[in-house]
């Protein structure tokens, strides 16, 4: 199981004509690609008119396939034109599961949300909060980083219950980075939340455990965008 985040820059303000291009082009042509999708989300906070995409692979070869037969629907041929006249910038990696099952509600030992099965974790609203905690790492520090975890922040992020969506770690891209992804149903919400989880003293041991290993953190929020259809993780 791999999992793609894509993040796609647009030119200044359209992001509602990204929308509007997956709903003209329609979701039945990419059914095997969309079966895969775990959300489209826009930024609120850091680059401004970015859209990240969040997938979930069987492995390589079935991103290739999948992505790969999007080339051969001919209604892909007009999308492709018009929606890379209004983006920017282009990236994509590729991550596994941390091997935490604490942080992974969702994938990982028996557990395998899909959209055509997984519950919805909410109702689809423009106040949901998603939050993507990023900690880059020295080389090799993701063993130190598990170990950490699971002697003084496991019992920390109980703080989070019911809000974790999962925490995965690189595999290509910018190697040694962990990703936590949280969701909230609004910024109060969040802002209670990760105020309390910063002054838990478990949580204070672990950052300071890993504080030697750390050479970057940084926080993205995000929101889903407002089409059930690019949204899975949220119903109507």
């Amino acid at each position: 199981m791999i999992f793609e985040r894509r993040a796609y820059t647009m030119k200044p303000g359209h992001v509602q004509a990204f929308d509007q291009a997956q709903i003209q082009r329609g979701f039945g042509p990419v059914k095997s690609y969309m079966d895969r999708l775990v959300g489209y989300f826009s930024s609120r906070t850091g680059t401004v008119d970015q859209v990240i995409h969040l997938y979930r692979y069987d492995d390589l070869n079935d991103w290739n396939t999948r992505l790969r037969g999007l080339y051969a629907i001919p209604e892909m041929t007009s999308y492709f034109v018009n929606t890379r006249k209004i983006i920017r910038h282009q990236a994509n990696d590729f991550f596994e599961l941390l091997p935490v099952s604490s942080l992974n509600p969702m994938w990982g030992e028996g557990k395998d949300w899909l959209p055509e099965k997984g519950p919805k974790l909410a109702s689809l609203s423009a106040s949901i909060v998603i939050e993507e905690r990023s900690f880059q790492l020295r080389p090799g520090g993701i063993p130190a980083f598990i170990e950490a975890f699971n002697s003084c922040g496991s019992e920390a992020v109980l703080i989070m219950d019911g809000r974790t969506i999962g925490a995965f770690m690189s595999m290509i891209g910018a190697l040694h980075n962990i990703r936590l992804w949280w969701w909230f149903e609004d910024p109060s919400e969040r802002e209670a939340r990760v105020d309390t989880l910063n002054n838990d003293l478990n949580w204070r041991a672990f950052l300071e455990k890993i504080k030697p290993l750390l050479v970057d953190q940084s926080s993205l929020l995000m929101m889903p965008r407002p089409i059930s259809e690019m949204s899975p993780l949220f119903g109507k």
